[in-house]
Parts: C-alpha cells; sequence; structure tokens
C-alpha cells in the first residue's frame, strides 16, 4: 500500500517530522534559551553582584588565621582573590617644619600591577616603601630618601592621629598613582578618597607584607595591645565562571567559605550580593520555562491538527478501497490496521527524523535569535514533549480514520464525498469553547499565573475563535453560491459550494485562522513587549548615556559638569536627594534644569522638556548674596538670651569652586548691638552664603531675642536695615513639629527680628537664610507618583513644594518619583554635602572625548551606561527570550499551514479531476471549471486572524511576563507599535495565497481533456 500511493506516505512522514520537530522545539530552545539567559545575566550583572568581600579585626598581633584560612577558600576555577591587610601610621617628614602625615600603612595582593610609578620602582625589601606623588611633595622627601614611621592610634578627644609606638625607618623606593581608582581591584576600600581628613593625606602607603610585619614587630614591644591589623579578602568570580550547569556549585562554594570565614575569632563579617544575581537567574530560568510552552503547546497541537487532516483526507481518497475490504469479508479489527499501517509507518519514521532535525532548526535558531551558541545535546529533546508529540500524532492517525471506517459498506462504495457530521464537530467546538473560558478565568482570577491549564489560554482564544467564525463562513458561503448561481455566475457558484459542502473545508479555515492568529500574537507580543523595554531602558537611564561619579560634594558636581560644558549643551549634573523618612514623600532627583532638555530623554509631549525646565527654575526675583575672602561683618543687637553659654555666630558659605563648605565662627555672642566679623579664607573664588547661624556647644536648646541689622564687606553693604527688613528675603527652617524650634522672623524698623521663645528643653535651629530661590519649592512630578505639600532637602531638612507639571514617567524614577531643580535645592541646604549617586547625563550631542574632559575637571568616573547596552542586556532577559520562540512558533505554525493547504489542494486535484472534466466537456469555461475557492479561504481566515489574536491579546496581556525583575509600572501596552504586526500579517496572508494561487492554477490545469 506504501509503495502504491508513495505520494501520500511522503506527505505522512513529512509531517510527522514537522510534529516531532516542532514539539522538541520547545524543550531544546529552552536548554539554548536557559543557557543564554544565564550568560546574558552575568554579563550584565554589576561587579558587586560577582565579589565575595570578607572584612576582619585580629584580635591580636599574633593572630594569623584568617591570613591562613585564605589560600584554602574560594581555590575553585573562576574565583581571584585579593588579600590586604593594614593598620594606622603616622610619617615624619625629615624637615621639623612639615606637618607628618597619617596614611594607612597598607600591604595588598599584587598592588604593583596596579600602580602607575611616576619615579622609582615598587617595593622588594622589607625596609621598603611606595607613597603617592602629592604625599612625596607634601613631604618634601624624594625617591631613595629614608624616614621615620610609626604605629598609629586615634585620640578619642580631639580625633587626631598620635604614635602608639616607637618610630621604625623605612625608604622610599617609588612614587604612584594608581592606574584606574574606580577598578573592581581596589573593591570598597575607599584608598583614594579625595576629601582631606584628619590623616593630612588621600593616599595610602603601599609595602610589602614583611614591611607591615617588620614594623609590627617593632612596636609591639610597647604596644602590643594596639597592634591589630584591619584585615579583608576580595574574592571576584569570574563571568565565565558561572554557567548553568555550574550554578549550584558555585552556591555552595560561596557558602562554605562564608561559614569557615564567620567561625573565625575576631568577628569577620563576609557579605556578597551573589544571592541575589543566582535568584535573578533563577528566576529567568523559571520565565523561560513558564513562557516557552505557551507557543509550543498550540504548535504541536496544530501539527497533529494538520495529521489528522491529511490522514482524513488520505482516508476519503480509500473510501472504495476500504468498502471492497468490507465487502470481501475482511474484519474490522483487519481493516482497521491495513487502514492505519499505511500511515503509522511514515509517521514513526517521521517522528525520528524530526526529533534530530528539531535540535539543529533550534541550534541553527539560537544562534540567530539568542547571545548563545553553543549546541544543545541531543538528549535535551528526550523527554516527555517528544513522546507526548509521537503518541499524539498516532492517536491524530486513529480518530481521522474513525469517520470512514465507522460507516456502512454501501456508503463507503458510494463515489460521493461524506457530509460533514451533524453533530460531532459542534460538540468537539463546544468542548474547545468550554475549555477556552475555563482557562481564560483560571488565568485571570487564579493566583498561579501562566501555570496549569491556564498554560493553553492565549492559543485556545485564537483556536476557539477560529473555530466559531470558521463554522458562521460556511452558511455565508452557501447564500453567497446560491446568489451567484441565480446571477448565472458558474465559477464563483462551484467555488462558494466547494467552501461550503466539501468536508473538511471547515478543518482547513480553523486551521488558516489559527496560523495566522498564532503568528499575529506573538508579532503584537513581542512587539508590545518591545515597547515596553524600550520606554523602561529611556526612563530608567533617563539619558542617552550617564556617567556615574566618585562621591563629591554637590556644589562641585554642578560647579564642574558646567565648566565641562557651560552653554548646557551635552552635559547635566544630577542627583538623588535623600530618602525621606515619611513614606508619603517619593524618590526625588535633582537636575541642572539648564540643560534638561539638551540632554534628558523625555518623552511626555503634553509637558516639553523645555517647559519643564523653565516651569523648574523660575527667577527667584532675588540675587544670591556672594562674599569673597575678606572679612565678613554682621551688625546685630542681642536683646534677651535665656540658657545660652558660649553661644556663637556662625557664617554658612558655600564655594563656587564646589571645594568643601565653610562654617566661619565669628565669635562668641554677646548681648546688645555688636558687630562680628572674621575673614572667609575658602572664599578665594567667592562663595555664596547659606545661613547665619547661632550655635551652641553639644547642640544644646536656648532663647534669643535680637535684631539684625546690617552684613557688610570691604566696607560695603552687602545686606542693609532695608534688606533686612524685608521679611520675603529672609526665611528660617521649616519647623517639622514641636522637637523642632526655629525663629519667628518679623520687620523691625532697623531690620530683621527674630526672636525663640520657650524652649523648654526642645531642639531648636537658630538659622536666618537668604530668599535667593523660589518658595515654595517647585517639582515636576510623575502623575501616579503622590506627594504631599513638602519634600526632605539635600540637608534633610523639610521644604515646601509646589507642584508645577505632571508627566507620565521622570528621567530615572519611571512613575515614582519626581524632579527639581539641582541648584536651587543646593540653595535650600546649608550643609554643603556630598551629593547622593552623582552623575552626569550626556545628551546625544556629547563630544568623543567627553571622559577626557570630565576627568580633567578632576571627576572619577566610577560607571558608564548607555541605552544601547542597557536595551540589549533586556533583550537577553527570559521573558523577552522566551517570546523569540513565540515568533518562531508562529513562522512555523504559517509553514505548516501552507503544507497543508499544498496536501489538500493535491488530493483535491485528484479527487475532482475527473468532475472538472465532465464540467468542461458540457462547455463550462476553464477558468470557471477550475475555480477552488482556495484563495477566498485564505483572504477570509486573513480578515478572522487578526480579530482572534486580538482577543487573545487583551485576555492575557498582563499576564505575560516583560521582565525578569520587579517592572516598577513598566509592562507590555494594550496597543504596540503596529509596524511589527502588520508585517507579520502580511507575511503569513501573502504566503498562504501564494500557495493558494499555485494550488488554483494546478486544479485549473486538471480540467485539460485527456487526448485520446
Amino acid at each position: 500500500m506504501v509503495r502504491a500511493r508513495p505520494g501520500q506516505a511522503l506527505t505522512a512522514f513529512l509531517l510527522a517530522v514537522f510534529a516531532m520537530a516542532a514539539a522538541v522545539s520547545a524543550p531544546v530552545y529552552s536548554a539554548a534559551a536557559d543557557r543564554a539567559v544565564v550568560r546574558s545575566e552575568v554579563s550584565a550583572a554589576p561587579v558587586t553582584e560577582r565579589v565575595v568581600q570578607a572584612r576582619r579585626t585580629s584580635p591580636t598581633l599574633q593572630d594569623v588565621d584568617f591570613e591562613d584560612l585564605v589560600p584554602q577558600l574560594f581555590n575553585d576555577s573562576g574565583f581571584s582573590s585579593v588579600f590586604s591587610t593594614e593598620y594606622d601610621t603616622i610619617i615624619t617628614p625629615n624637615d621639623a617644619k612639615i606637618t607628618t602625615i597619617a596614611p594607612r600603612f597598607v600591604y595588598r595582593d599584587d598592588v604593583c600591577a596596579h600602580l602607575r610609578f611616576t619615579a622609582g620602582r615598587c617595593f622588594v625589601s622589607e625596609t621598603e616603601v611606595v607613597l603617592s606623588t602629592a604625599a612625596i611633595e607634601r613631604l618634601g622627601l624624594h625617591v631613595g630618601d629614608t624616614f621615620q614611621a610609626c604605629y598609629a592610634t586615634i585620640d578619642a578627644e580631639s580625633g587626631d592621629f598620635i604614635p602608639a609606638g616607637p618610630n621604625s625607618t623605612l625608604t622610599l623606593v617609588g612614587a604612584f598613582e594608581p592606574r584606574n581608582k574606580a577598578e573592581q581591584y581596589w573593591s570598597d576600600a575607599d584608598y583614594f578618597n579625595p576629601r582631606y581628613t584628619a590623616r593630612q593625606t588621600t593616599e595610602p602607603a603601599f609595602a610589602s607584607r614583611l614591611t607591615l610585619e617588620a614594623l609590627e614587630h617593632g612596636l609591639t614591644l610597647e604596644a602590643l595591645e594596639h597592634g591589630t591589623e584591619r584585615q579583608a579578602l576580595d574574592v571576584v568570580i569570574d563571568d565565565s565562571a558561572i554557567t548553568r550547569d555550574s550554578l549550584d556549585a558555585i552556591n555552595a562554594s560561596v557558602q562554605a567559605g562564608k561559614d569557615k570565614l564567620a567561625a573565625l575569632p575576631g568577628h569577620a563579617t563576609v557579605h556578597t550580593e551573589l544571592p541575589a544575581l543566582l535568584t535573578r537567574i533563577n528566576g529567568d530560568r523559571d520565565l523561560v520555562a513558564e513562557v516557552v510552552p505557551v507557543a509550543a503547546v498550540p504548535l504541536v497541537l496544530l501539527c497533529w491538527f494538520v495529521l489528522f487532516i491529511a490522514v482524513a483526507a488520505a482516508t476519503q481518497e480509500r473510501r472504495l478501497e476500504l468498502g471492497l475490504f468490507a465487502l470481501r469479508g475482511v474484519s474490522a479489527p483487519r481493516r482497521w490496521w491495513l487502514a492505519a499501517g499505511e500511515s503509522v509507518l511514515p509517521i514513526l519514521a517521521g517522528a525520528a527524523a524530526g526529533f534530530v532535525l528539531g535540535h539543529f532548526m533550534v541550534r541553527v535558531a539560537a544562534r540567530v535569535l539568542l547571545s548563545s551558541s553553543s549546541d544543545v545535546p541531543l538528549s535535551a529533546g528526550l523527554n516527555w514533549w517528544a513522546l507526548a508529540s509521537l503518541g499524539g500524532a498516532l492517536l491524530a492517525t486513529l480518530l481521522a480514520q474513525r469517520a470512514e471506517l465507522a460507516k456502512r459498506t454501501a456508503d463507503l462504495l458510494r463515489n460521493v464525498p461524506s457530509r460533514v457530521s451533524r453533530w460531532g464537530a459542534p460538540v468537539f467546538e463546544v468542548v474547545v469553547v468550554v475549555l477556552t473560558v475555563v482557562a481564560v478565568v483560571q488565568l485571570r482570577w487564579g493566583s498561579g499565573g501562566l501555570t496549569g491549564f491556564a498554560l493553553i489560554a492565549p492559543s485556545a482564544v485564537v483556536i476557539a475563535t477560529a473555530l466559531l467564525t470558521a463554522r458562521a463562513v460556511l452558511p455565508i458561503a452557501e447564500r453567497v453560491g446560491r446568489r451567484a448561481m441565480r446571477r448565472g455566475r458558474i465559477g464563483p457558484t462551484l467555488a462558494a459550494y466547494t467552501l461550503s459542502r466539501r468536508p473538511g473545508t471547515q478543518r482547513v479555515l480553523a486551521l488558516f485562522v489559527v496560523a495566522i492568529g498564532l503568528l499575529i500574537f506573538a508579532a503584537t507580543a513581542a512587539s508590545a513587549s518591545s515597547d515596553a523595554r524600550d520606554r523602561r531602558t529611556r526612563v530608567e537611564l533617563g539619558a542617552p548615556r550617564v556617567l556615574s561619579i566618585e562621591p563629591v560634594s554637590r556644589a562641585a558636581l554642578l560647579s564642574k559638569v558646567r565648566a565641562i560644558d557651560p552653554q548646557g549643551r551635552f552635559a547635566m549634573a544630577a542627583a538623588m536627594l535623600p530618602v525621606s523618612e515619611d513614606s508619603a514623600v517619593p524618590p526625588m532627583l535633582a537636575v541642572d534644569s539648564n540643560a534638561l532638555a539638551a540632554t534628558a530623554l523625555w518623552d511626555d509631549p503634553a509637558l516639553p522638556a523645555a517647559e519643564a525646565a523653565r516651569r523648574l527654575k523660575p527667577d527667584p526675583g532675588r540675587p544670591t548674596i556672594m562674599v569673597d575672602n575678606k572679612d565678613l561683618s554682621l551688625d546685630v543687637t542681642i536683646d534677651a538670651l535665656v540658657d545660652a553659654y558660649g553661644v556663637h555666630w556662625v557664617a554658612v558659605v558655600v564655594p563656587s569652586d564646589g571645594s568643601d563648605v565653610g562654617r566661619v565662627d565669628l565669635g562668641q555672642v554677646r548681648t546688645g548691638r555688636r558687630t562680628y566679623t572674621r575673614n572667609l579664607p575658602m572664599c578665594v573664588n567667592k562663595c555664596r552664603l547659606a545661613a547665619l547661624e547661632l550655635e551652641q556647644p553639644d547642640g544644646r536648646g536656648f532663647d534669643v531675642t535680637m535684631t539684625l541689622h546690617s552684613l557688610s564687606q570691604r566696607g560695603a553693604a552687602l545686606v542693609d536695615e532695608a534688606a533686612f527688613a524685608d521679611t520675603d528675603g529672609w526665611r528660617a527652617p521649616e519647623s517639622p513639629g514641636p522637637k523642632l524650634l526655629v525663629p519667628e522672623l518679623t520687620a523691625a524698623k532697623d531690620g530683621l527680628r527674630a526672636e525663640i521663645s520657650g524652649y523648654k528643653g526642645a531642639d531648636v535651629a537658630v538659622r536666618i537664610m537668604p530668599t535667593d530661590v523660589p518658595s515654595p519649592m517647585p517639582i515636576v512630578m510623575a502623575r501616579t507618583a503622590g506627594i504631599g505639600d513638602h519634600m526632605t532637602g539635600f540637608d534633610e531638612s523639610r521644604q515646601t513644594i509646589t507642584i508645577v507639571g505632571e508627566v507620565e514617567t521622570v528621567p530615572k524614577l519611571g512613575y515614582r518619583g519626581g524632579i527639581v531643580d539641582l541648584d536651587y535645592a543646593e540653595r535650600e541646604a546649608t550643609d554643603g554635602g556630598d551629593a547622593e549617586y552623582p552623575q552626569i547625563f550626556l545628551g546625544p550631542d556629547a563630544p568623543p572625548d567627553i571622559l577626557d574632559r570630565v576627568r580633567a575637571q578632576g571627576l572619577t568616573v566610577t560607571g558608564d551606561r548607555a541605552v544601547g547596552p542597557l536595551r540589549a542586556a533586556l533583550d537577553e532577559q527570559g521573558p523577552a527570550v522566551a517570546l523569540r520562540f513565540h515568533e518562531l512558533a508562529g513562522g512555523l505554525a504559517v509553514l505548516l499551514a501552507t503544507g497543508a493547504l499544498w496536501l489538500v489542494a493535491s488530493l483535491d486535484r485528484l479527487r475532482r479531476a475527473g468532475e472538472l472534466r465532465a464540467l468542461r466537456a458540457q462547455g463550462v469555461a476553464r477558468r470557471d471549471a477550475g475555480a477552488s475557492g482556495y484563495l477566498a479561504l485564505v483572504g477570509t481566515a486573513a480578515l478572522i486572524a487578526p480579530f482572534a489574536a486580538l482577543a487573545s491579546w487583551l485576555l492575557v496581556r498582563e499576564y505575560l511576563p516583560v521582565f525578569s525583575d520587579d517592572p516598577q509600572g513598566f509592562q507590555a501596552s494594550y496597543w504596540p507599535s503596529p509596524v511589527p504586526v502588520v508585517v507579520a500579517w502580511a507575511a503569513a496572508s501573502a504566503l498562504l495565497a501564494a500557495a493558494a494561487i499555485v494550488a488554483g492554477a494546478r486544479l485549473r490545469a486538471a480540467t485539460t481533456q485527456r487526448k485520446r
């Protein structure tokens, strides 16, 4: 039988190949995607998530347990460890006129490879030391000089470093500068903090381990109890070490190392963010395993359906043969096996070939769609997917023959096609609709998401819609045929009756709708998810490129970035405001609004960036009070002081060059009218007057009544009595409650009157500040963020706000924050502190040498992120990788439908050839006789499929994962970018239409009369 009908056997073989390949593609793709998401998550993870940090202070000088244990830990392949130890020293210059310095005395593994020597060389022997170039210049030393150093401790009262042992003689052999202060090698040791402290230096001294030991032993005779070390171990796990197969082993190794370190005396602390990376990786893997079957299940079902159609059509062609079997007394079981065997044998052979083809197909797809090109072993597809596919194919084969084998012999011997079952198909459709409703209800109102029966919800909606609409189309085709017959149009009549009366037409139409619908659904999901990733990337990054900066003062950040880009064409300073203790205050970002329009990725057309910048920085109407380094004189009358002991006037000034804020003591306060004068040495390059304060030691409260008359410098009044009397020009800190009392400011005829009374032990803030910013502070908020009437300022004080604009999302903070002008927010603060998370937003016009310009301003770049790499990282997360399989499965479904069309057309051509030639002999035109209706079938499916896909998308949209982490408001939109969806629809429709045209041409060719 196979030899007699090789075409049908080949068709069954190819369909089985395709079905098995589609079935194994799901687990094989999952395995490939699993490897890809692990690799992408590891490569995109910050280094801090691949680091293990151990810190310990040795209990005694002789304790070496930590150091001895280090070589035994984290020695697996891909782990690199750096051990370091240090203590404080005092270096005494050879010139008595030069002040001593107290650097950290450090040994760190392989340190010389990370230093650039400007003079001399690295240390070799136990008496050799290398110092920074700046420290050498400060000490007045030269390479080759010797100097004295001793162990040091901190004096509890003064906070200064003091000697704690005898001096030892060391030799200076090299001057260094760090190659890259931001590289991971330096970890979080903070060796190169640019701010001056009691150490009088900003860099450590480096020496060999023997040097530290020798210096220690020189000190232990007198200071054993002080001779402890601060020890550290930094372990970096290489990208290549974290793979799909090594996750558990790495986690176990890190945990074992942590346990051993924690067991040491001295309370060793171990910190690692590796668990966060592993959790994210496992979450990605779970999402891949969850989302891939959503597309794989309908693809396998579609393969079974096509097999069913193919075998059913082939069985109908053998109706006469089966009737003769029955007529000649062949038993029913033998008739079943004779009919089935012709299809089962090719299906079994095709399943074996498809198993191998599926692996090869996914390997090719992995190279195209994923960042991974690693081969997946054949064993990856050997699971229940393959077995279910084979079993389903065999079951579809048997069910496809049931209708014909169950007929009476007389019906089988008739050469008339069977009509559609009156009850079988409707019952099947009702069952599908009921299962679809159950799946959707479980998905939308259950708690498991895309698990269990809800897994089939997206495809079930498309299938149910396809079956129902296909059933509705048949009566319409019947009416179209009758109307065409009345009008004498033979071709349309034959085509319409072929659609409405031929068995299997409804199945084929449903197949086309499902295939096109699945591809459209996949394109819709992919497009909407891509839009969400685009939106999230733009919003969370905030600018096309963002540089993270080493800690620096807010004033310095603002002034240095403006020095890089004075016109605000490509660079903008940005910093986060402190997190408020008030949960009603969302995160706030401070930006230099002068450059907002040129740098920020702003997506709200209702409020353009330029307009937002204008609203954020209105003219306050009063100039900033600027002072220089000359004497500053404050004329004030103190009328009353209660519980005031040692109260001093303090002028708070913020240097324009970004250096540290100055708190200048103007003198002790006395009652009566007096002038308090002091120069401002830090204001050589001008300073902004931030506040005038009354400060009492230990922050004790007091009452005061006073009048400020004038503030002058260089003999000229900066603020006269009239200016002080203008209360709109002065303000006190906002009081959040009874625990903080602030002065009550009122106008007096000779100045500004300020009073605090009845403090009764409460905290007070006697601070008077010029109003050189708008009050309340203007902010722009995300519409859904929510905020009250105040925010927390840079100095953590309460600040009244007014919302001057609302947008969908704000740069960096998205749907949950707001922005404020950095300059104004800094003027509101009086602490002159460091910026939190200082960054530089770079616009598209940033020059190629921007990093050099940033370094030239003394800023150290610790991070450099751009939209492209960040977007690419999101594209390699589990949901994005899984959705690519949806597109692949949709494409395979359309190819399968095309093959089914070709199969049906071939069988139809054989079945109808005689009928059509008879019509031609009776004078029917060739074109009319060969009217197949295939193109109408495809056109009908192309019209129905978008609605089926749309129904599925609207029902399941919010349950399809887009990101592997918390999206913070970002999700797939209802209406994605239309171009990818239209392209998918057009491509599927065009392919099926082309197949329909060719199939129709072949059918018309069959109407040609044979030559006798």
